[in-house]
């Protein structure tokens, strides 16, 4: 289930940031303490509405399981150059169940449509190759691998872009 963030999310996202995956592959997200933590999600939640378009500001979702209620990661929108970029994280306990892949297929569906965005891009390090799964499980398409400064570090990094899927009109 995708959902807005709470500030009852604090201790989860803390948890699930310190992570020795999400130390590795995305360390922009790992804060040092709980005053950190409430901060970012502070920050998070404040951008639902302000400006609360993916294109000027972050959009970042919760993951929630369904059946436990358990916060289990995040997918997040914002903007980089003159598109939407997407991210995601899913705690490794709940990982290749298809929660990552569900998630981020109808995440997308509903902020493109949402937004009445064209497309969306995602960047991941080349060598995750568990990530470049996911996007391509996702309906992301590679576009190329470039070099770029990506989470701190200038590494090699694989491009993938998604197109919004037609609206139709309904009816019978």
């Amino acid at each position: 289930m995708l959902r807005h963030f709470t500030f009852e999310d604090v201790s989860r996202i803390l948890e699930l940031n310190a992570e020795p995956s999400t130390r590795h592959w995305l360390p922009s997200h790992v804060y040092a303490d709980c005053e950190e933590a409430k901060a970012a999600l502070e920050f998070l939640i404040a951008s639902y509405l302000e400006p609360g378009h993916p294109q000027r500001g972050p959009y970042v979702l919760a993951i929630e399981q369904r059946s436990t209620k358990q916060l289990i990661g995040h997918v997040g929108f914002s903007p980089l150059n003159d598109e939407v970029e997407v991210s995601y994280a899913v705690a490794e306990f709940a990982r290749g169940q298809g929660f990552g892949v569900e998630a981020l297929d109808h995440a997308c569906d509903w902020i493109s449509q949402t937004f009445r965005l064209p497309g969306l891009i995602a960047v991941t390090a080349a060598v995750n190759i568990g990530s470049r799964r996911v996007l391509q499980r996702a309906r992301f398409a590679h576009i190329r691998d470039e070099a770029m400064r990506f989470q701190g570090v200038h590494q090699i990094v694989s491009r993938y872009r998604r197109e919004a899927a037609p609206v139709g009109c309904g009816g019978a």
